[in-house]
C-alpha cells in the first residue's frame, strides 16, 4: 500500500511523457509534409491544368485550403479580401474540393476574382488533400519565394498571424 501512490505518480508522468513525445513528433511529421508547396495539377478558373508548384514558385506565397460552404472560410476570406487587398507582393493560392463553378461563384461573392494576386482552384480529386493529410478546412500555409514552408495553421488564422507569418515569408525572400 505505502508503493502505491510512487507507483501512480511514476505511471502518470510516463503517460504525459509519452503524449507529449507524441504531440512533438507529430508536429514535425506534420511540418515536414507542408516543407515545399506540393507538385499537384489542379483546374483553375479558366479550366486550364496546372501545377500548383508552379504557382506558388517566384514569389511569397499563402495557400489557403478552403471550402465555400465553411463559415470560417467565409469570415476569412472577407478579412484576406480587406487586409491584403493592395498587397501586390504575395500571391494567394486557393484551393477547394469544390467544382470549378462553385469556386469561381466564391471568389466573386468576396470580390477576389478581381485581385490579380489572387489564384483560385478547383481540386476535386483531393490531391491537396491527400498529398498534406488534411482531413478539415480551412488549413493556411505561408512560402517563401522558394516554395519553402514559413508558418500553417490548420483551423482558423488570425489576420494579425497572417500578417505575421506573410511579412517572415517576405523577409526571408529577401
Amino acid at each position: 500500500m505505502k508503493y502505491l501512490f510512487p507507483s501512480l505518480l511514476v505511471g502518470f508522468v510516463a503517460i504525459g511523457a509519452w503524449i507529449g513525445f507524441s504531440r512533438y513528433t507529430t508536429k514535425q511529421e506534420l511540418q515536414s509534409t507542408y516543407s515545399s508547396i506540393p507538385s499537384i495539377m489542379l483546374t483553375s478558373t479558366d479550366g486550364d491544368s496546372v501545377n500548383l508548384k508552379t504557382e506558388g514558385d517566384s514569389a511569397p506565397s499563402v495557400l489557403i485550403y478552403f471550402n465555400s460552404s465553411c463559415p470560417i472560410c467565409q469570415s476569412e476570406a472577407e478579412l484576406i479580401q480587406s487586409k491584403f487587398r493592395k498587397d501586390t507582393l504575395t500571391r494567394f493560392l486557393w484551393v477547394s474540393s469544390e467544382s470549378v463553378e462553385e469556386v469561381k461563384n466564391f471568389a466573386a461573392h468576396y470580390s477576389l476574382d478581381s485581385l490579380d494576386t489572387h489564384r483560385f482552384y478547383s481540386d476535386t480529386l483531393f490531391r491537396l488533400a491527400s498529398a498534406f493529410r488534411l482531413t478539415g478546412v480551412p488549413a493556411t500555409f505561408v512560402y517563401d519565394d522558394e516554395g519553402n514552408l514559413v508558418d500553417y495553421a490548420l483551423g482558423a488564422v488570425s489576420m494579425s498571424d497572417l500578417t505575421l507569418s506573410i511579412q517572415k515569408a517576405h523577409d526571408r525572400s529577401r
